[in-house]
């Protein structure tokens, strides 16, 4: 994880720009919206919402669904190949299939992909909806960054080779995606407690 270290002043720096420069750029933007509850949320609170939570919910329901056509499609491959209870290993309610066969390998790949997008997930909600009430923008952005990450790892595994999830070039950004939405909740903390 010492790749991300260079990230770490790019990001504060990104916070630092989104709090000091670009409320006089865009005004009307990053000024809160009276909304009918007790708290002001910025404007730009919303982008948050449609990218980091909305878009990428349909992501991962689009992750899923491809983990369930890549088990048909494997069955039906181990099947032809002649492969032993081909059905009951490659079929619900296993997560991944048993033996060390060329599909079963690769149908595991594909299942890998995408349950470690599950086991993130919540904590890239999270980092979301708390770095997002102080620097939305930077939050929008990180959001963007972990859903084409996200991709591209769910691709790289997909070809059957764990290695392969870091073939493209932005594959790390869902780390430096949480990383920096980890500084930006940091920054929304220190910020409620007025120490910033």
């Amino acid at each position: 994880m010492s790749f991300l270290l260079p990230f770490i002043p790019v990001g504060i720096a990104a916070l630092y720009a989104e709090r000091s420069v670009l409320p006089s750029l865009l005004d009307g933007i990053t000024q809160p919206a009276a909304l009918k509850h007790v708290l002001a949320h910025p404007r730009s609170i919303g982008f948050v919402l449609i990218v980091n939570v909305f878009i990428s919910g349909f992501f991962m329901i689009g992750l899923g669904m491809k983990v369930g056509k890549a088990r048909a499609l494997y069955r039906e491959k181990a099947k032809k190949d002649g492969e032993k209870d081909a059905e009951a290993r490659y079929s619900l309610p296993n997560m991944y299939v048993d033996g060390n066969t060329p599909h079963a390998k690769k149908f595991n790949c594909v299942q890998r992909g995408h349950q470690q997008a599950l086991e993130t997930y919540p904590q890239f909600l999270a980092l979301s909806l708390c770095g997002g009430q102080s620097f939305p923008l930077m939050t929008t952005l990180c959001g963007i960054l972990w859903i084409y990450a996200r991709a591209k790892w769910a691709e790289g595994y997909a070809v059957g080779d764990p290695d392969s999830r870091y073939q493209h070039w932005a594959s790390k950004g869902i780390w430096v995606s949480l990383l920096w939405g980890s500084l930006a909740t940091l920054g929304t903390a220190l910020s409620v407690m007025e120490l910033i």
